[in-house]
């Protein structure tokens, strides 16, 4: 599975279709466009989004920029969808600032994932 990046962001970014799911329910909600991020440790979804979802609550966490600035956030489990690879039991940050989803290391570490920089492309090995 292939999907190019976004160009309407300046460098292109690469960003993969996700569908998101209360887990074990298979009513799917999608797709939304969500950027991979290999620096972010966990997924970061729309708080929006996952109260539409009700995606189940686990805890409070806090999440640490680069900067070292310090968000508190309320982690919930979801099921995602990339494609035809369901990724079952994904815990993710809710963010009530930002409408992007970020796709974390505890996602992308479940893939075999090759960024294409000069195609401008994201690709998903099968398998």
């Amino acid at each position: 599975m292939t999907q190019p990046y976004d160009q309407n962001r300046l460098p292109p970014i690469p960003v993969l279709n996700v569908w998101l799911a209360v887990p074990d329910s298979n009513d799917w909600h999608g797709p939304f466009p969500a950027i991979v991020d290999s620096g972010a440790d966990l997924t970061i979804v729309p708080l929006g989004v996952l109260r539409h979802l009700a995606a189940p609550y686990l805890k409070r966490a806090v999440l640490r920029s680069q900067w070292e600035e310090r968000q508190v956030v309320f982690l919930h489990e979801i099921d995602l969808k990339i494609g035809d690879l369901v990724l079952p039991g994904i815990d993710v940050a809710g963010d009530d600032i930002s409408h992007d989803l970020l796709l974390g290391r505890n996602a992308l570490n479940r893939l075999d994932l090759r960024l294409e920089d000069p195609k401008l492309r994201t690709h998903i090995l099968d398998g």
